[in-house]
């Protein structure tokens, strides 16, 4: 597994796009936060210096704030993983690999692994992200613990694991960049016409289990929250788990679509 891994970073390291989107994914999320928190710190109301909206960016709240604003970018490291996926193809460099002695199943969990990689790599940013808004930004109450509601640090995890894997089940199949990256903008907004169409039109509550609504469910934004009951909010926790037991049902069926495909697939 480690000589692979070397042969994996031997292909990245000059890689100048690469450096490029992993770059801009990483600036992106405490710059977009930080948009975010000025425009709402210089636009709003304030009463004794406070905002009318509280303090989303202090502890506890910069926990559940700073994830679903990150969440927003999900597009981005989703075209890092169709950018590294596609190049194998479009480069022939997969082909290589397996005629140089790799299993396929080698090169999936090689690509898997760059997914799972990349996935934490984003969730360490929006933690340290937290803590900037929460400790030098903003001075947590009196009494109130830094790390409630850090729960939501592992949800983010879990929606660009599940964001990512999607993209690179599509990237698989479809092996071009340009057409991969369009299936999945196109997908992502379809699910949510459909979602929109069935809960409001016809009342369906199916559709709440559909994979980017799960995703998105386990970060509620940041004006559903201020306008949920106890009693709404009370429910959202109670189908946390199952959320989460969906979200990793679909991720095991995402690799295994992507392994059988792969290994019946010609090179």
């Amino acid at each position: 597994m480690w000589q692979t891994l070397k042969i994996e970073w031997m292909k990245v390291k000059n890689y100048r796009t690469f450096w490029i989107l992993l770059i801009i994914t990483i600036v992106s999320i405490p710059a977009f936060n930080y948009s975010i928190y000025d425009f709402g710190n210089n636009s709003f109301p304030k009463v004794r210096g406070q905002s009318l909206f509280g303090s989303p960016f202090a502890f506890p709240d910069v926990w559940p704030m700073v994830t679903w604003v990150s969440s927003l970018l999900f597009i981005i490291p989703a075209i890092l993983i169709i950018t590294l996926t596609t190049n194998e193809f479009t480069y022939r460099t997969h082909r290589q690999n397996i005629i140089d002695g790799w299993s396929r199943k080698q090169f999936i969990y090689v690509k898997i692994f760059e997914v799972l990689l990349l996935s934490i790599l984003t969730t360490l940013v929006v933690f340290l992200t937290c803590l900037f808004f929460g400790s030098v930004l903003n001075k947590a109450p009196d009494g109130v613990s830094i790390f409630k509601n850090i729960q939501y640090l592992f949800y983010y995890f879990v929606q660009m694991l599940s964001y990512s894997s999607i993209a690179f089940l599509l990237s698989m199949f479809i092996r071009r960049a340009g057409l991969s990256m369009g299936i999945f903008f196109i997908y992502m907004v379809m699910e949510q016409f459909i979602v929109a169409l069935m809960r409001n039109k016809y009342h369906q509550d199916w559709v709440n289990y559909l994979p980017e609504e799960v995703n998105d469910k386990l970060i509620p934004s940041v004006f559903e929250r201020l306008v949920t009951s106890p009693d709404a909010k009370k429910n959202w926790e109670n189908h946390i788990p199952i959320f989460l037991g969906l979200a990793a049902l679909y991720l095991i069926i995402y690799y295994v679509v992507t392994t059988w495909r792969f290994r019946k697939a010609d090179l």
